[in-house]
């Protein structure tokens, strides 16, 4: 069929394809803590309350993100349930979007195929397979971050300066509503380029025409914000923007981050593993860009795109891999325009030169990977790892030993398509075989079968030394945290029935102390907590 031979035409069907990918790999593990299941579980509470002005989690107010995947998330729930579907839909859906706006970005400014090829680059990325299946506000962030930069691309020899302005006005609201501040982000690359780059965009962008869309986004943003915050009673301003915007700009929290000088570097290996396993093409992807040979309007935008966010977010106290996820995309294009370049033979010699470097990097990366993979079984004790975790470390070290086979003999061009069915060939193999293994480990699931096999009206539940958000949302219950000796011996006391769900290291504890809880064993489960980092066994008690 002709039309099927169009660009656009083919990105639309990839781009159905990728959310189609990602809503089964959705389908393929339990929520992981922690913050899977308090957006998750988050939602449910606002579809049972039908109140859907401010977020609760556990009965309580739930300020750290504004409130559009909240709103996104219940859709699926009320079809289909609290299910890990429902909760993910809209990140996977979001991701197939923020592919498609990646391609249009590459037509507009390279070629189609450029496009094309960042399209299935960003879809195979590490980084992007994980938060772009993550029951998070990441998902549906980063379609309106990258829709920004759509707008100001596909508007940038337009008259239509009305129009322009609206859309990204409310592609700005859009990423407001996801994540608040940040999503304002693109905007400071827009000015950088509006700023720097004058003569490659001169028709529609000014400072004065950006401002005005920010405004109206703002705007759109302060609709849903300022009820809330009266609402709350200044709460949500007080601690959303106050503690989780402001407080985690000036100090870590939670652990994330640390020593300023110490973690100034911690971005970069967070590229280099993110973007696996692309990063074999990013050194010369770099050096191409950086050299003008992708085209200077390109490597304008490119620079504006990636270098502000990354300042800021290392400058930045507390660090987490995807508040750099915005750079993602970018990197996608740049890597399918060396792409391209690689197939025309239009790289310079000093862009082979970091290719080779790039395959050096690629080659260890994967070696080290695949042997990992392959020795687990032997030696990842707690897991009954089955055979296909070999194969999926054969997989890596076919992927290495194809690339040394396409640089020695200069089939440069073959090296992508190496990239791409070794990643697709891995995942499946891991989806389908590994994921399975690694569910067995988790504990709140089980344990939430077990209190749910209680009835249908269950008693009040407390936890005692494991308090995971995945609880409340398997349970589908509020629960009370007991968090001292003394919160827990009330909590016995008090009659009628009861459910507590408490460590087996507590109980020893406790017992060691002298206190017997009198309490009704209904079941364990043995298993990791990775939130912690160790083997746990937790019980179900019945008071």
């Amino acid at each position: 069929m002709p039309e099927l031979r169009s660009p656009s035409v083919r990105a639309v069907l990839l781009a159905v394809a990728i959310a189609a990918a990602y809503l089964f790999m959705d389908t393929r593990a339990t929520l992981w803590d922690r913050d899977e299941p308090r957006f998750a579980r988050a939602t449910a509470e606002m579809v049972a309350s039908g109140d859907y002005l401010v977020p609760t989690f556990n009965g309580q107010l739930r300020p750290d993100k504004p409130i559009l995947i909240y709103w996104l998330m219940s859709i699926p729930m009320r079809v289909l349930g609290p299910t890990e579907l429902a909760c993910r839909f809209f990140g996977s859906v979001g991701t197939a979007v923020t592919c498609w706006l990646t391609f249009f970005i590459g037509k507009t400014l390279l070629s189609p195929r450029v496009g094309l090829w960042a399209m299935a680059i960003l879809a195979t990325s590490l980084m992007m397979l994980y938060m772009g299946t993550a029951a998070t506000a990441d998902g549906v962030l980063l379609p309106f971050m990258v829709a920004q930069m759509a707008v100001f691309v596909g508007f940038a020899t337009s008259t239509r300066r009305g129009w322009a302005q609206v859309l990204l006005g409310l592609a700005v609201g859009g990423a407001l509503l996801a994540k608040g501040p940040v999503g304002g982000m693109p905007v400071l690359a827009l000015a950088v380029t509006v700023g720097f780059a004058r003569r490659q965009y001169p028709t529609v962008w000014r400072l004065r025409e950006l401002t005005l869309a920010a405004g109206l986004g703002l705007i759109l943003f302060l609709l849903w914000a300022l009820p809330a915050n009266a609402a709350t009673e200044g709460a949500f301003f007080r601690q959303g923007i106050g503690h989780h915007v402001l407080s985690r700009a000036a100090k870590p929290l939670e652990h994330h981050g640390g020593r300023f000088l110490l973690y100034l570097p911690y971005y970069l290996p967070v590229i280099l593993i993110g973007l696996f396993p692309w990063t074999l093409f990013l050194p010369a992807a770099l050096s191409a860009c950086l050299g003008r040979r992708l085209g200077t309007p390109f490597r304008s935008l490119f620079l504006a795109w990636t270098a502000p966010l990354l300042i800021v977010m290392t400058l930045v106290a507390t660090k987490l891999p995807h508040y750099i996820l915005f750079m993602w995309p970018m990197a996608a294009l740049a890597i399918g325009a060396t792409l391209d370049a690689v197939r025309h033979g239009s790289l310079a010699q000093q862009d082979l030169r970091w290719l080779r470097r790039g395959a050096g990097l690629f080659l260890a990366m994967s070696t080290l990977a695949g042997l990992a993979l392959i020795a687990a079984p032997w030696y990842v004790r707690m897991l009954d790892l089955p055979p296909a975790t070999v194969l999926c470390g054969l997989v890596l070290l076919g992927e290495a030993v194809a690339v040394m086979w396409a640089m020695r003999t200069s089939k440069l061009q073959c090296l992508a398509g190496v990239l791409l069915a070794g990643t697709l060939a891995f995942l499946l193999l891991f989806l389908l075989w590994v994921m399975p293994a690694i569910e067995t480990l988790k504990i709140s699931p089980t344990l939430a079968r077990m209190v749910r096999e209680q009835g249908r009206d269950l008693p009040p539940i407390g936890t005692y030394d494991y308090a995971e958000p995945t609880l409340n949302f398997y349970i589908g219950a509020t629960l009370d945290p007991l968090g001292t000796r003394e919160a827990l011996q009330a909590w016995l006391e008090v009659e009628g029935p009861g459910l507590l769900i408490i460590s087996q290291r507590a109980l020893t504890e406790l017992a060691a102390e002298g206190m017997n809880l009198n309490l009704d064993s209904l079941g364990s489960k043995g298993g990791f907590n990775y939130t912690k980092g160790n083997m746990m066994e937790i019980h179900l008690l019945a008071r």
